[in-house]
């Protein structure tokens, strides 16, 4: 399919897949959808599977977006949780496109965890809560890493796999253009290993590259993370000057602390000098770096911080950041650390989505499918290779990829067939009424940010005027073609600020209220689950979450 193809669909606002090869510009049609949203003040998200992804596409992680976090599962507890979290609970509400990069290292269990909350949060029984949906990525690139205690099978780990998937049935749009790959002969070896078509040539080719020369400016990938660390360590005492060593911060159980060392990736002791070369873990509060910036230590502040400049040229100061567990808004565990590692070296997981000019790999001792393709697809062409090991593994693909993938490619062709029986005026109509109802505006805005800055305060404005009008929150929703919460969002959002708001022609009878009030009061809660489930389901959440509104004013 081509990506013009792809965009078009994606403009319909279905639920879609966006895959292809690597280099066959998935990246682009996720930027030009996400400028067309924009420009049609449609709200949307953009999220990663990973951190180091989510830099590549200025996201965060689909993990810290939804509020799932590391989770493995959900409890209704937890549901009870993310829902009194108000910021995240109008996040979900106000999104009406959600972008999901690197999709194929989602786990299947993860994918059915977000279906669960968006149905929650949402208070929509469609699949992810009625939002739209793009997965993007590529199925023949890392796996999902199974943990222990997922309730799936081993074998039921892709994202294809999930539940969600099914009952979603995204568009796929398989693109079949190649912008990456310069090189013929790299190009090739890709294809084969995504047919599963590897040949005595294509090995020969890799023999070649192991005789390119190399350089100390070719980064270095790894599949384990101990060659990474050996390398690192290497050149970091290779380099003169005073060490500065910053020892981490821990509190809270010795469980809970342990949990979090395994899932952040801060050293215990860190060690930098003035030339050592360092990747950022973490994202800044400010935003002033990244998950996945890489730089150099040039200096030390007076407090001694260090002080590092960017590939970008930036030049910036890292400061102590933290890692929590968190359990009804008490902090259980907390670790303290600067945000950064050595990064002479990477694993090749944390290459994945990256394009390089030129890189040293060994693949000796591949262990998981995708680990060589991922790898070669980083490159430009084998000139840019200098391979120091390989092994036959670093080449297989994990047999229901294959599977699957000529299943993607099927429907990806139906889905062009289907869209080319459209005139062009059908489409444009058709992807005109996404817009409107995603809240949207058919005339592009001119300036984006003060349009959103001037809509968001018209929004609580203009429903604190048709309140006054004695319009129900239904009514309201209708003329506005918003969702009945996002009403009581700018109802909230008013009480909030203190605003007069007239509600008590939006309110249940008047014993439904006292009833609602004083379970509130008696459970001593104001979650909205526990008071939709002492009440036996009997009042709707937007019943009980009105109520519990005008308790405020």
């Amino acid at each position: 399919m081509l990506q013009k193809t792809a965009l078009s669909i994606l403009k319909l606002g279905h639920t879609t897949f966006l895959t292809g090869a690597a280099g066959s510009g998935k990246s682009h049609v996720l930027r030009e959808y996400i400028t067309y949203l924009r420009k049609h003040g449609v709200r949307y998200a953009v999220t990663a599977s990973t951190g180091i992804a989510s830099t590549h596409i200025n996201g965060t992680t689909i993990h810290a977006w939804s509020g799932i976090g590391i989770k493995q599962k959900l409890h209704s507890y937890d549901l009870g949780a993310l829902e009194e979290k108000q910021n995240l609970y109008k996040r979900w509400n106000e999104t009406q496109v959600l972008i999901i990069d690197e999709v194929s290292m989602l786990h299947a269990s993860f994918v059915d965890m977000l279906d669960r909350v968006g149905k929650h949060m949402r208070r929509n029984e469609k699949p992810f809560g009625g939002m739209q949906v793009v997965f993007t990525g590529d199925f023949f690139q890392l796996p999902p890493v199974t943990r222990h205690g997922d309730e799936y099978e081993s074998t039921d780990v892709f994202a294809f796999m999930s539940t969600a998937w099914k009952e979603s049935k995204p568009v796929t749009c398989y693109l079949t253009e190649q912008f990456r790959q310069d090189d013929d002969k790299l190009s090739s070896i890709l294809n084969a290993i995504r047919s599963c078509e590897v040949e005595e040539e294509h090995y020969e080719m890799l023999q070649e590259a192991s005789k390119n020369a190399h350089s100390d400016d070719h980064i270095k990938l790894y599949t384990h993370n101990e060659n990474v660390d050996q390398i690192n360590l290497k050149a970091f005492n290779s380099i003169p000057g005073d060490i500065r060593a910053y020892h981490m911060i821990t509190k809270g159980k010795a469980q809970l602390v342990a949990a979090l060392k395994n899932n952040c990736l801060a050293n215990e002791i860190l060690q930098l000098k003035i030339g050592a070369k360092v990747i950022c873990i973490k994202n800044a509060q400010d935003r002033s770096y990244v998950n996945g910036s890489m730089g150099l230590v040039i200096n030390f502040d007076n407090e001694g911080a260090p002080i590092v400049e960017l590939v970008s040229g930036k030049k910036i100061t890292i400061k102590a950041d933290s890692w929590k567990i968190e359990e009804d808004g008490k902090v259980k565990a907390e670790l303290q650390q600067l945000p950064v590692k050595l990064a002479w070296a990477i694993t090749v997981h944390k290459s994945q989505g990256m394009t390089l000019d030129k890189a040293e790999i060994d693949l000796s001792r591949a262990f998981a499918s995708g680990q060589g393709y991922v790898a070669l697809s980083r490159l430009k062409s084998l000139e840019g290779l200098y391979l120091k090991g390989f092994n036959p593994q670093a080449l297989m693909i994990a047999e229901q990829v294959r599977e699957a993938d000529l299943t993607f490619v099927s429907k990806s062709v139906q889905a062009e067939n289907a869209i080319s029986k459209y005139t062009d005026t059908q489409l444009e109509k058709l992807q005109e009424k996404f817009i409107t109802e995603s809240g949207g505006t058919l005339t592009e805005l001119d300036e984006i940010e003060d349009e959103e800055i001037v809509e968001k305060v018209a929004s609580h404005t203009k429903t604190q005027e048709m309140l006054k009008e004695k319009l129900t929150i239904k009514e309201i929703a209708d003329k506005r073609n918003v969702t009945v919460d996002t009403i009581i969002g700018h109802i909230e959002k008013l009480i909030e600020l203190k605003e007069k708001v007239e509600l008590n022609h939006t309110l249940p009878l008047k014993k439904d209220v006292t009833k609602i009030t004083k379970t509130f009061k008696e459970l001593k809660t104001r979650k909205l689950t526990p008071v939709f489930e002492h009440l036996k389901g009997k009042y709707t959440y937007q019943d009980i979450r009105i109520v519990r509104a005008s308790i405020n004013i």
